[in-house]
């Protein structure tokens, strides 16, 4: 994960793939992004989805500590899906499929379409609309897992109707203090129980 970000600072100077100053790089793009095993529980056959991977958080580290779960790292952006593909396989990361699309194109492929056990995303778009995008590639009994900063409450308001049309729920929201700074985060934990209905 180190050699990871090392790369990624080089990279950074000519292709402007993360604004995050690289003496930041640990806390606030390795150690954010593993918060999000704190709601994971590895099983067999699970597949995990990083929704606007960007430079390759959460999922690039998220991968390199469960190297037995597929992942597939979705970004709209062509340069930060090449960067993000080639630079894993480049670091041993080698459980990573790199994806250039948007969620909600990808939502309407059946390869897509509910497949995924856990989707994950980090600062991709407000709440209502993240579900939208995120809840179709949720496979039934799946988990999306939103990581949002303080303002994440404003979001939520209202977002029940919403949720329940896609047969999910906000099953819990857990804050998470980043190691060696007053930094909060929050994991919003939203369980999908049925299947997405094509309307």
């Amino acid at each position: 994960m180190l050699e990871y970000l090392n790369i990624l600072e080089i990279t950074n100077a000519s292709f402007n793939l993360t604004r995050i100053p690289r003496n930041e790089y640990v806390t606030l793009h390795l150690l954010d992004s593993l918060s999000c095993l704190l709601e994971i529980t590895p099983q067999a056959e699970m597949e995990i989805i990083d929704v606007g991977t960007g430079a390759g958080f959460p999922g690039i580290p998220l991968a390199a500590m469960l190297p037995e779960i597929p992942f597939t790292l979705v970004d709209a952006t062509a340069k930060k899906i090449r960067f993000v593909t080639e630079t894993a396989k480049q670091c041993g990361i080698l459980n990573v499929v790199g994806v250039h699309g948007r969620a909600e194109a990808l939502a309407r492929q059946p390869a897509y379409r509910g497949r995924f056990d856990v989707v994950v995303s980090r600062a991709v778009a407000a709440f209502p609309m993240l579900m939208e995008w995120l809840l179709p590639l949720t496979a039934p009994g799946g988990t999306v897992i939103a990581m949002k900063g303080s303002g994440y409450q404003s979001e939520i308001v209202d977002t029940q109707k919403l949720l329940s049309g896609f047969g999910a729920k906000i099953e819990k929201i857990r804050p998470v203090l980043l190691p060696g700074t007053d930094i909060q985060r929050f994991l919003i934990i939203v369980r999908k129980a049925t299947r997405t209905s094509q309307k």
